[in-house]
């Protein structure tokens, strides 16, 4: 079976995250033309199992960690923190693409601003937006998270990710983030 995604309509990706949930339901798995061992490169994940291979690739990246995310959450922020430390001092460059706390729908401004205030202190390049939908993180330009979970606030047990190893689509998933925040940037 194929499916495309088209990142660049919310309406289109929001229905690719409701899709995932039932690939993964019926056991299908991620194929991208590559022959990999089952599970290892190329995998769906959900609520329950995604923690230990994501955090793996958060402590074994190399150049850079971007992370989309439209909640962040207390506990998830001082774990990252935790595990991108060491990353950090060995150059890694990190950045969070976040809500921007005045236009957050659940939980308080204030606790998202100290959040916010948090890892930029600690060097984390900290990106706002009035809304943020995406939920991915692209790590060393080539392994891509992407689906409905948000992967630095609160997860729904009926999240789903899946998990590649693709430079083509981490690219255009940082030209898209990144791009619309440079072009915010400039229009300020």
């Amino acid at each position: 079976m194929y499916d495309y995604i088209d990142s660049h309509v919310r309406y289109f990706d929001k229905m690719y995250a409701k899709r995932l949930r039932t690939y993964r339901k019926t056991g299908f798995s991620i194929w991208t033309q590559e022959l990999q061992p089952k599970q290892i490169i190329n995998a769906i994940f959900d609520s329950v199992n995604y923690t230990e291979k994501f955090e793996q690739d958060i402590v074994e990246s190399e150049k850079m960690v971007v992370i989309s995310t439209p909640d962040i959450r207390q506990d998830k922020i001082d774990r990252f923190l935790l595990l991108i430390k060491k990353r950090q001092e060995v150059g890694v460059k990190v950045t969070v693409i976040t809500t921007d706390p005045e236009d957050i729908t659940y939980g308080k401004s204030d606790v998202c601003y100290e959040l916010i205030r948090i890892m930029q202190l600690v060097g984390i390049n900290v990106i706002t937006r009035t809304e943020v939908e995406e939920c991915f993180a692209v790590i060393d330009d080539e392994i891509v998270w992407h689906g409905g979970m948000n992967l630095l606030g609160k997860a729904d047990v009926w999240d789903n990710l899946m998990r590649i190893r693709n430079p083509q689509v981490a690219t255009e998933l940082l030209e898209i983030a990144l791009e619309y925040s440079e072009a915010r940037r400039k229009s300020e």
